[in-house]
């Protein structure tokens, strides 16, 4: 799990951040047609001659009342078009996909816990990555606050679609960065994060390992095609994209990001304190490490919990790991790739905000 935040180098120069200014007030301020027009240059209400008229008032009055009596309102259709569909590994409890990174083919790890997208200093001498010299990343990971610099593929591809990062500029920019192997032999050449997983819905097959890129448009509730029966949980999006699901863990409701870069379920400090769970309760479960993004390794603990309920579902005596640490966004836990390899299929979905799943 990882979140980001960009800023310019002290090198750019009075001219690029000047630049970097104009384009954002003209992003930020798009001209509107239609009923009212708004001009970001005035501050005021647009002038002009006013002529007192009963009669001129209510024949614009019963205009717009015409107007508006003779718009039904219309329903947009729901469209669901697929866009690929590729393979996936699960090595090391994290789920690999295929990319095409400046037409060579790169294993990055899919992690809808992280906020950007990374590639490590080793993949971006072996793909020949430009580094930006502008623009770098802090990132904030489970092990710490690090800062990166950026590097700027000429393009990105997975199952032969292109990407694109879910923001204003739609660049393809990934923060340069170390990752821990999940596994011996197993080259690992970055994290595909929400930046841009966001564009798409998600359909993860567990059984087939095979993961399926959706457009999805206009739709709502139970739009799946799916024949069989399947659990929905309604999820909180933020800003940056983060997918946040409601759990109840004996008894106490908590908040969860869908993490699918984590290998494990973790309980981290929020949780912590909700739950009553303390260091001395912890002192006899079985320790390891936590490994991510960042320099520090924090501790964690595997305790037995009794009843873990997940969109209806539930699940006894789980053993979940605990671990005292704060995450971005502010969530009790993460919901990570073990309970996803427990499910028959998920779909997440970004464009409704929701997640779909079938037990085994």
């Amino acid at each position: 799990m990882v979140r980001c935040t960009e800023g310019k180098s002290e090198r750019a120069g009075t001219q690029r951040l000047r630049h970097d200014a104009v384009r954002a007030r003209r992003q930020d301020h798009p001209r509107c047609t239609g009923w009212f027009a708004w001009r970001p240059d005035r501050v005021g209400p647009l002038r002009g001659r006013t002529r007192r008229s009963g009669t001129g008032l209510i024949v614009f009055v019963s205009l717009i009342a015409v107007l508006l009596a003779s718009q039904s309102p219309v329903r947009a259709a729901c469209e669901v078009q697929e866009r690929a569909e590729v393979p996936f590994t699960a090595t090391g409890g994290q789920l690999l996909v295929p990319l095409v990174v400046n037409g060579t083919p790169a294993n990055f790890v899919m992690d809808t816990g992280a906020e950007r997208s990374l590639v490590t200093p080793d993949a971006v001498r072996r793909l020949g990555l430009p580094l930006d010299q502008w623009v770098g990343t802090t990132m904030h990971g489970v092990g710490g606050v690090v800062e990166h610099q950026n590097a700027d593929p000429r393009s990105l591809t997975l199952g032969g679609v292109t990407l694109q990062r879910h923001t204003i500029t739609h660049d393809t920019s990934l923060t340069v960065g170390p990752l821990p192997e999940p596994g011996a032999g197993t080259p690992l050449d970055g994290l595909l994060g929400r930046d841009f997983l966001s564009v798409f819905d998600l359909q993860l097959d567990m059984a087939a390992h095979r993961l399926t890129l959706y457009n999805v448009q206009g739709c709502s509730g139970r739009f799946l095609p799916w024949t069989a029966p399947y659990a929905s949980v309604p999820v909180v999006t933020p800003m940056t994209h983060a997918l946040i699901l409601p759990i109840t863990l004996d008894s106490h409701r908590l908040t969860a990001l869908l993490d699918t870069g984590a290998s494990t379920t973790v309980i981290a400090l929020p949780g912590m304190i909700k739950l009553g769970v303390t260091r001395e309760s912890l002192a006899g479960d079985q320790a390891s490490a936590a490994r991510g993004v960042g320099r520090q390794s924090p501790e964690m603990h595997r305790h037995r919990f009794g009843i873990l309920q997940i969109g209806g579902e539930t699940e006894s005596n789980p053993m979940l790991w605990v671990a005292p640490v704060r995450l971005t966004p502010i969530v009790d836990a993460l919901l990570g790739a073990d309970w996803l390899m427990a499910q028959r299929r998920v779909w997440l979905s970004f464009a409704t905000s929701q997640v779909f799943f079938q037990r085994q």
